[in-house]
């Protein structure tokens, strides 16, 4: 986890995206706090950190309440929004504060989440847009930031361009 925490803030102030896809269970959640921690601004700092801005957190439904958890034991002072359900609403957000929202959100509002100037967008279980041509792909690539990380186990499962499309993502450009 230490390697892999240090591994992706590299990553992040060379200005790049990155895929962790270590095995289930091996705390990719708890590296990924890790580094939305070591990305906030120190106390008494000026100037903000590289992809300093609220950070967004993908995932399926099934985990949003992990992540919250986890938050909360690992990271409690940190603000945590559920961008979900019918109440939904960004206003008043804070810059060191993490949205967790549903890919089924992520499509249905793409628009207002794009106009938010993330400073970190996080893709939990991205083989859920391992289809480059897919709605869901398409939707989450128009939410821009400066900084994208995917977590997953199975980076590939059927075909190489699912990890193409992962890559892509993280970090538009190199592999087109």
């Amino acid at each position: 986890q230490r390697r892999g925490v240090a591994w992706l803030g590299a990553m992040r102030r060379h200005g790049l995206g990155a895929c962790l896809a270590d095995d289930m269970g091996l705390g990719k959640t708890p590296t990924m706090i890790a580094v939305l921690l070591a990305g906030r601004r120190p106390a008494g700092a000026d100037d903000p950190p590289a992809g300093a801005g609220p950070a967004l957190v993908v995932c399926p439904t099934s985990v949003v309440g992990n992540w919250q958890r986890e938050l909360a034991r690992f990271a409690p002072d940190v603000p945590v929004r559920r961008y979900h359900g019918g109440g939904r609403h960004l206003e008043r957000l804070a810059a060191d504060e993490v949205v967790l929202v549903t890919y089924g959100v992520v499509r249905r509002d793409r628009a207002v989440l794009a106009e938010v100037g993330w400073g970190l967008v996080v893709a939990d279980e991205v083989q859920h847009a391992k289809n480059p041509l897919s709605r869901t792909a398409r939707c989450l690539r128009a939410i821009p930031a400066p900084s994208r990380i995917a977590l997953t186990g199975t980076p590939v499962e059927n075909r190489l361009t699912e990890l193409w499309s992962i890559l892509d993502w993280t970090t538009p450009g190199p592999l087109r």
